[in-house]
């Protein structure tokens, strides 16, 4: 990597907690990409903290995003630190594009979320997604499912709806499409609640205002009934340990079985052009009013290298613009920035540009069953693809 940048940069070796602390003391921004979190993410927070300097991870744990808000938020406010998690493909579309809609609505009422793609599979994910399940206990059990445990009580007592989808049903906005659990919904509805909390805790001016008794719903969204039911099935969310550990049982299995990659390998750029990443964001306002984001963009790896590279940039150069500090969300972390325009800007490798589309009124249904018809034809091209010997994962291109 070092090789094939413009200017020469300095190639740290960071093994022992002393290298982490040392490596801190030389950078100003860190972005931290090794998960799972649970397992090796303190230890590049708290040398972060100890030494002053801001961090970025693509973390999609809530469990270690609480953990953190409870250990390090407030360090981190004292020193004027951002500690910046989320910033991956999982959560910054979503949560910027309610950033803009309580910007341009605010007060809000509702907001939904609706996200559907197609991403492959990459053996550090998987991973984590294995040690979530296999070091669940009743107290992290408790926090997990907790609707607002990154944050963000609302005045409102809790609706059936802020919960997490468990069965399919027939949506409330397009009521021929069915909403069911997501890759992205637990996480996401989170940290989209810790957003809204955090912008009224910093008191800003110019903050965007989100409601104080917004209800935030997040699914993924199919055309199809059976598709749905499959999806709920497939993806469910663990009710008890119980759960947790037949999931974890499955996923061992699996991975025996050689159907999912081994720790660092992952898609390689001949499988990721044919992913994708889509989600309209949909608000009503405390006024009536309705207005949505649609966002696009290419398959989720290459999102994530985007975002989390622009929120180091946005770090690293425009510190005189940043006025929030402690654990934040990308949405709090850089408001009155060009966060949003950098994202934009350039593509991965020459790939399709991330798009944010914001919309007045909500988007039609035809328009959303246009779009999912759409979709269903790329992933239907992707399997054909792989059916006839596409390699769904690889060694990084840089290591060949």
């Amino acid at each position: 990597m070092a090789s094939k940048c413009r200017t020469r940069p300095k190639v740290i070796v960071a093994s022992t907690p002393e290298e982490i602390h040392q490596m801190a003391e030389e950078a100003t921004v860190i972005i931290a990409l090794a998960g799972p979190y649970l397992d090796c993410g303190e230890q590049v927070v708290k040398a972060c903290v100890e030494k002053g300097t801001h961090y970025v991870d693509i973390t999609g744990e809530v469990n270690f995003g609480h953990f953190l808000i409870s250990k390090y938020h407030q360090q981190a406010k004292e020193k004027s630190l951002r500690l910046v998690q989320f910033a991956g493909a999982m959560c910054v579309p979503d949560d910027m594009g309610a950033y803009l809609l309580a910007r341009k609505l605010g007060p809000l009422k509702q907001l939904r979320v609706y996200t559907w793609g197609y991403s492959f599979r990459g053996g550090g994910s998987f991973q984590t997604g294995l040690t979530v399940v296999e070091r669940m206990l009743p107290d992290s059990m408790a926090v997990y499912h907790h609707p607002f445990s990154l944050g963000g009580h609302r005045k409102a007592d809790l609706r059936p709806e802020e919960f997490d989808c468990r069965a399919t049903e027939a949506d409330a906005l397009f009521p021929t499409t069915w909403v069911m659990p997501g890759y992205v919904s637990h996480t996401t509805s989170r940290v989209l609640r810790r957003s809204c909390g955090l912008f009224e805790e910093l008191t800003m001016e110019d903050a965007p205002k989100y409601g104080e008794n917004l209800m935030v719903v997040v699914r993924d969204l199919a055309l199809d009934k059976k598709e749905a039911e499959y999806a709920a099935w497939a993806n469910p969310v663990p009710a008890d340990i119980k759960d947790t550990m037949k999931q974890a049982r499955t996923m061992e299995e699996m991975r025996r079985r050689g159907v999912v990659p081994p720790p660092g390998l992952g898609p390689p750029k001949e499988a990721r052009v044919f992913g994708f990443t889509e989600t309209y964001v949909v608000a009503e306002a405390e006024s009536g009013h309705w207005g949505y984001v649609h966002f696009t963009g290419p398959e989720g790896y290459e999102v994530t290298a985007v975002t989390c590279a622009c929120a180091a940039l946005v770090l690293l150069e425009e510190q005189e613009a940043l006025s929030a500090s402690g654990v934040l969300t990308p949405a709090v972390a850089f408001h009155g920035t060009s966060f949003l325009d950098r994202l934009q800007a350039d593509s991965f490798a020459g790939g399709p540009k991330l798009h944010f589309e914001v919309c007045d009124g909500k988007p039609s249904e035809d328009e959303v069953i246009a779009a999912l018809t759409a979709a269903a034809k790329k992933r239907q091209k992707a399997n054909e693809q792989l059916e006839s010997g596409l390699k769904a994962w690889d060694l990084p291109a840089l290591l060949k």
